[in-house]
């Protein structure tokens, strides 16, 4: 009788262990598996989009008079039916009306954005010009607040009481002001909001590349980037902010990575965390080769490889730069003729790689949608001499309040190639992880990246445009494959 009360104690004590610490491989004990489903799509922009009439231009970027050849309106509803089969969610006007745009384009954009089941981001001259000159009219008394405000209300009432209104978005303001604008577009943006409280006042930023005369607009160079994103946020209050950042270099068979593509990402989401008012983060992706070093698309890696960074990073919306190629000069900058369609608006190899990237993108929006960015984590490439950081992309972010080397979950990595983590949390508190083979595509390096993962049995890991699946964690251990421009968000449970 003591000798089976005995089995029985010890049954019961192995037992008991492993439902409390897990079993003799050191496997945890798996959780109720999360079920996450969301309907919304990543906001998915692009800049040049299609004019109305088909214009050629010249070596210096002018145009042929003469050369105008206007689109039926079948043509060009069939034009705006491509930029959605893209996974483009919102357009922006062609080349020659994104400066210059008119009513009638401005509506008939509308029209085919509605018909194609996309949103529309317009121009309208007279707008801006009444924007930029309206702080003036304040200070000198000329106009009311009240009047201003109703004044840009008249102005904008054409397009938000017209048949085609639910396609619209918003309204082109400026594209990478100087300093000496902030003030000017900090009260446009503030009387726009307004006058139209559910419509965007679009302004894009420089980049953390630009120079002090292109930072201040002004004939000085003593304007950190830094400084030029304070003042920016102090002044413009909106609910977004939006840069562009060009990562891809290359000519021929030398390739490379620009090495502050994260710091820029990383500089506005400590501004947006300084400031307070979670800021939605938009960004403009390469998808031209344009000047002496930025390359054309190669693959769909060469895509995913930005967008998915991004979206470690937190980020809220993607636009695509060019969707339409721009002339092959503009009288600043040289431009191939490799968007995602031609000059003469034929879809080129670099529409199927941003195609599927959109797709891969909102691939992973069950899961992006149901969770809150907390940070990143840098796995740097080893080898048998050590860890290195091969695009120097790391080294800016190292110091960063961003970066987070450890959680409660996830305990350590390692990797033969860098590999760029995500951290998110959902509203349960329950972590997710985004991991990014953070090489420059063209390399074609796979990344093997082992995720040391505490207290949890078993992960729910997505892969970018796949079917999601379950893995066990045997020993603490999670190992990911992912080749070059590949992703998976990663949910232990």
């Amino acid at each position: 009788m003591k000798k089976l009360l005995c089995v029985f104690l010890t049954t019961a004590m192995v037992l008991a262990m492993g439902a409390c610490g897990g079993d003799k491989t050191g496997k945890a004990p798996v959780g109720t598996r999360p079920v996450y489903t969301s309907g919304n799509k990543y906001e998915v922009g692009m800049w040049v989009g299609i004019s109305d009439t088909h214009w050629e231009y010249d070596e210096t970027g002018k145009k042929i008079p003469g050369s105008g050849k206007a689109l039926t309106d079948e043509e060009f509803l069939e034009k705006y039916r491509e930029i959605a089969e893209a996974g483009i969610t919102i357009a922006y006007p062609g080349y020659d009306v994104m400066s210059m745009g008119n009513r009638t384009y401005n509506l008939k954009a509308l029209r085919a954005a509605k018909e194609a089941g996309i949103k529309h981001i317009i121009h309208d001259p007279d707008l801006s010009e009444y924007l930029t000159n309206a702080k003036i009219l304040a200070d000198t008394g000329i106009s009311t607040e009240e009047q201003i405000v109703q004044e840009v209300a008249n102005k904008i009432r054409p397009y938000t009481e017209s048949e085609y209104a639910d396609a619209l978005y918003g309204f082109m303001m400026k594209d990478e002001p100087g300093y000496n604008m902030f003030e000017t577009l900090g009260y446009a943006q503030k009387v726009f909001a307004k006058a139209a409280p559910d419509l965007m006042l679009y302004i894009n930023l420089f980049p953390v590349v630009a120079n002090g005369f292109q930072l201040t607009g002004e004939n000085t160079s003593t304007m950190s980037y830094d400084e030029y994103l304070s003042r920016y946020f102090n002044m413009v209050k909106a609910d977004y902010i939006s840069y562009d950042h060009y990562p891809l270099y290359g000519t021929g068979l030398s390739t490379s990575i620009e090495p502050s593509f994260l710091y820029n990402m990383d500089v506005m989401q400590t501004k947006i965390a300084e400031e307070g008012n979670n800021r939605r983060l938009w960004t403009f992706l390469q998808s031209i080769s344009f000047g002496a070093r930025n390359r054309a698309l190669g693959s769909i890696a060469d895509a995913t490889f930005q967008a998915y960074s991004f979206l470690a990073y937190g980020g809220d919306g993607i636009q695509w730069f060019c969707y339409a190629a721009p002339p092959a000069n503009d009288g600043n900058t040289s431009f191939g003729d490799n968007a995602l369609v031609t000059r003469s608006y034929e879809k080129t190899a670099t529409y199927t790689y941003v195609q599927e990237a959109n797709r891969r993108l909102n691939a992973f929006m069950p899961y992006y949608d149901n969770f809150e960015w907390k940070g990143v984590m840098l796995s740097y490439a080893s080898d048998e001499y050590g860890t290195y950081d091969d695009t120097g992309n790391f080294e800016m972010i190292a110091e960063s309040p961003n970066v987070i080397s450890t959680d409660g979950t996830v305990t350590g990595y390692t990797s033969d190639e860098c590999a760029l983590i995500g951290v998110f949390e959902d509203k349960e508190g329950r972590r997710g992880y985004l991991a990014v083979n953070f090489t420059d595509p063209a390399l074609k390096k796979t990344c093997h990246l082992t995720l040391n993962i505490s207290g949890k049995g078993a992960a729910v890991v997505a892969e970018g445009g796949k079917a999601e699946t379950t893995v066990d964690i045997n020993g603490g251990k999670l190992s990911l494959t992912l080749k070059e421009g590949e992703a998976a968000f990663v949910i232990p449970y």
